[in-house]
């Protein structure tokens, strides 16, 4: 580029120094710049626009735009991404705690209170004495025709007289 200034040096401008501009150089265009003295000692035009041209200042700041986007969108997913993981580790542990065997300690035996099906034989009657427990319905559950009978007789939803003859467990226990 040839300065207005006759007997001055040729100055050097790249094309990047113009990026900001509304259009490329043409022939005749007059160029405002800066200059700086290169360690070479030529002269490097910087800062340089074009005389009557727009300015676009847009450029640089639509890219910013677009790294601030992008850093939102990112931010913006870590947030649930933390909490969804945050819940799955909750879960989890709540499942071990639901599923986990329990593991009885001495103390705890000591304080169960043991009740036997079958008691010991009534003095008076010389005759054992039952009592319905939970989940005792069908004959292989009995040990006895005594105990079948009782059953039958005394504990609801019991499915051991299949003739409905008021006899349970013909078959096992009271032939």
């Amino acid at each position: 580029m040839k300065p207005d200034i006759a007997g001055s040096k040729d100055v050097f401008i790249h094309i990047s120094a113009l990026k900001l501009m509304a259009r490329k150089p043409v022939v005749g265009d007059q160029i405002s710049y800066f200059s700086e003295t290169q360690s070479d000692g030529k002269i490097k035009a910087i800062k340089a626009n074009i005389e009557g041209v727009a300015v676009i200042s847009t450029r640089k700041s639509n890219n910013n735009h677009r790294r601030h986007d992008k850093n939102k969108s990112t931010s913006g997913m870590l947030i649930p991404l933390l909490v969804i993981f945050a819940l799955g580790i909750f879960g989890f542990q709540k499942y071990k705690e639901m599923t986990a065997t329990p593991v009885l300690t001495n103390q705890d035996i000591e304080q169960m209170e043991w009740q036997p099906s079958v008691k010991s034989n009534n003095p008076i009657t010389n005759q054992p004495t039952f009592r319905c427990e939970a989940g005792k319905f069908h004959c292989s559950q009995m040990r006895s025709c005594a105990e079948a009978t009782f059953y039958n007789n005394n504990c609801p939803g019991t499915k051991m007289d299949g003739d409905r003859d008021g006899i349970p467990c013909e078959s096992q226990w009271c032939n």
